[in-house]
């Protein structure tokens, strides 16, 4: 089913146009990987012309930039959620959640980390995003009480990210569940 099939209706505005053209953008990278982005894959997921896509935002590059940007803005926005109870028990429902909720940005966002190896423009957005999420990880940590260095949260960090790259590939949530759940266990002793 395409973004427009998922879509009440179309796009009231240029503003939602322009949302339902991200949203395209992170599904078709999603399915796809960056190599399958195109301006005509892009219009047929958001069912708008290919004159509406370039009129919109000019270029594939353009597209990639939004999607990014707008998968920090999503993502992050969760891990200031983690922290909201102040509870380490919180962490666990919210981390799975972010999974099951949108793995399309989950996955998007892996593609254009291991696109990055092989495209060096795209190197700078993954920095971006790594440094974005390794703070966001820090002030999450700090929120709960916990005094964390630079080694512990980018160990919190690098599990976080191994939780969700197996929820994404082994779609086993309950084991995902139980390997946070001792996460938050070991931190629980770091307060």
């Amino acid at each position: 089913m395409t973004l427009a099939g998922r879509r009440p209706q179309r796009a009231a505005n240029r503003g939602d146009q322009d949302l339902d053209l991200v949203l395209a953008t992170v599904s078709v990278i999603a399915r796809d990987g960056l190599r399958g982005l195109t301006t005509q894959a892009v219009a047929r997921e958001a069912g708008v012309s290919i004159e509406g896509v370039l009129r919109s935002v000019g270029s594939t590059d353009a597209l990639v930039d939004a999607a990014l940007r707008y998968a920090l803005d999503k993502s992050a926005g969760v891990f200031a959620d983690l922290a909201d109870g102040a509870s380490l028990d919180h962490f666990v429902e919210h981390l799975t959640d972010l999974v099951a909720r949108d793995p399309d940005l989950q996955v998007f966002q892996y593609e254009l980390m291991l696109e990055s190896r092989r495209t060096p423009r795209l190197d700078p957005h993954v920095k971006l995003l790594y440094a974005t999420y390794i703070e966001a990880t820090s002030q999450a940590l700090t929120r709960l009480g916990i005094t964390a260095d630079e080694d512990l949260t980018l160990l919190v960090y690098s599990a976080i990210e191994g939780f969700i790259m197996h929820q994404l590939v082994a779609k086993d949530r309950p084991a995902t569940e139980r390997a946070i759940e001792r996460l938050r266990r070991i931190l629980s002793t770091a307060r």
